[in-house]
């Protein structure tokens, strides 16, 4: 059997003064009767006192009955739907050269890689920020749910995009601090810190930056005790400026301690599986809530109130008014939104209509090429903004840049599409020979332009997602320094 609630419970006590009215009214006659003799009333209102077969005071109050349940709202479970999860991770990546070690197969790099990119698959509601780190650290995407684009940035990441090597734990927790503070009070947050190396000293400024703050830090070590050598992807070992030798080994006790003291786990990066899970697992119970949709029933209840305007002349225009103003809530939701929401991405296309969110779900099921062309279907600063993104993904950098130029010109303030075409254009200053690349850019700062005759200056690049990788970084540690 369908339960049935109600919304709004608080209108019952209106029965209270229904019942007192009700009462009054019924017992009124009564006691006029009983103060004049039935013959004596009779001569006094020149007729026998008329008995009607309708009680009015009790159809009165039985309608009025009616409208409390209507103003109660009775409503019926029509679907159960997830809420988006409030949890946020901050996830801090170690990236220094000791990272290509491979006391870990095949690398200490390609396994951490592997083991992020599951989580990320498998946990696809949580906020999630990244932020990568050597010698200078850099956030490589502030909080996203979209998982898609995170996966991309992660494989792009390596120790040689980096401007700097070295491991600068503290700014790094120090960075992920700054993201997490502008988020909503009463936010939860998890900080996962990805590192093979942490000295003492390191801990210890940890520890006294993280005083005024409640969140954990869970360390995911990489490595062993024992280490390796560090085999270079250009050839040959990672020494010392001195020529020594390095042996990277990862200082498990000074991990442990600091995990101990920051409140957090510490976890292997060859278990992080289980621990995913675990900590999906508790995210379920603790910040996904299920929310049950409810169709109301309040308009139903109030349709006999139309017989009552037969039975009185007048009234009736109060009784229609009580029938107009009877809430009714539609609790139904956009399928395709529903879907988009809930990650059924193809599903959620072929719902919408708008293409738009057509080309929105394509992009992040990763089918950039599809989205482009829906993308293209349009012409505002925001889908000419998604597009320049889309075309960046596959490799088509000068057609991303040509795509937030549009952008631009129709919304000169999107600081993101102006940030994006920067980072792509000085990526092409060291391209293309200086006499083309000036020309080009010229053609694409120049509105009166025709911008497709830009794209005949630049040349066929074969772009790499490191290389543009390293171009952002190095962009970014120049603007500090400035």
């Amino acid at each position: 059997m369908t339960d049935i609630i109600f919304l709004r419970p608080y209108f019952f006590i209106l029965f209270l003064p229904l019942f007192v009215m009700f009462y009054f009214s019924s017992t009124r006659k009564i006691k006029q009767q009983s103060y004049i003799s039935a013959h004596l009333l009779a001569v006094m209102i020149k007729s026998e006192p008329h008995k009607s077969k309708i009680n009015i005071s009790l159809v009165l109050f039985l309608f009025a009955c009616l409208i409390v349940i209507a103003l109660a709202g009775p409503a019926t479970p029509q679907k159960t739907v997830l809420t988006k999860s409030n949890m946020n991770t901050v996830i801090l990546l170690g990236m220094d050269k000791t990272m290509h070690a491979d006391d870990l197969k095949p690398s200490r790099l390609a396994l951490t890689k592997q083991k992020l990119i599951a989580f990320l698959e498998k946990d696809k509601t949580t906020n999630t920020a990244l932020i990568a780190f050597a010698g200078t650290t850099h956030i490589i995407s502030p909080f996203t749910d979209d998982h898609t684009t995170l996966i991309h940035f992660i494989n792009a990441l390596n120790p040689e995009v980096m401007p700097k090597s070295g491991s600068n734990v503290p700014d790094a927790v120090k960075l992920a601090n700054s993201l997490i503070t502008q988020l909503k009070p009463n936010s939860q947050v998890r900080i996962l810190l990805v590192t093979d190396q942490l000295t003492v000293l390191q801990s210890e400024k940890i520890v006294t930056s993280m005083k005024n703050f409640s969140w954990p830090i869970d360390i995911v070590f990489v490595g062993t005790p024992t280490g390796s050598v560090v085999p270079l992807p250009e050839g040959g070992l990672l020494r010392t400026p001195a020529g020594q030798l390095i042996v990277a080994k990862t200082p498990l006790t000074v991990l442990k301690e600091a995990a101990e003291k920051l409140h957090g786990n510490i976890v292997d990066i060859n278990s992080f599986d289980k621990y995913a899970i675990i900590n999906t697992e508790k995210k379920s119970q603790k910040s996904q809530n299920e929310i049950v949709i409810y169709n109301e029933l309040g308009y139903f209840v109030v349709i006999p109130l139309l017989f009552m305007c037969l039975l009185f002349r007048r009234g009736y225009i109060l009784c229609v008014l009580f029938l107009i103003s009877t809430p009714h809530y539609s609790f139904a939701k956009d399928t395709a939104l529903d879907l988009y929401e809930k990650g059924k991405y193809q599903q959620a296309a072929d719902s919408f209509h708008d293409f738009l969110w057509k080309g929105n779900a394509m992009y992040r099921m990763g089918k950039f090429d599809t989205a482009i062309i829906f993308y293209e279907k349009i012409n505002t600063d925001v889908s000419n903004y998604n597009r320049g993104n889309a075309l960046a993904h596959i490799g088509k950098i000068k057609e991303a840049i040509l795509a937030y130029s549009q952008a631009l010109q129709l919304n000169p303030n999107l600081k993101e599409a102006k940030d994006n075409k920067n980072i792509l254009e000085a990526w092409l200053k060291t391209q293309i020979p200086e006499n083309k690349e000036d020309e080009a850019i010229t053609a694409l700062q120049n509105k009166s332009e025709n911008i497709e005759k830009a794209l005949s200056f630049l040349k066929a690049l074969p772009e790499e997602p490191g290389d543009l990788m390293q171009k952002r970084l190095q962009l970014q540690q120049k603007n500090k320094s400035d």
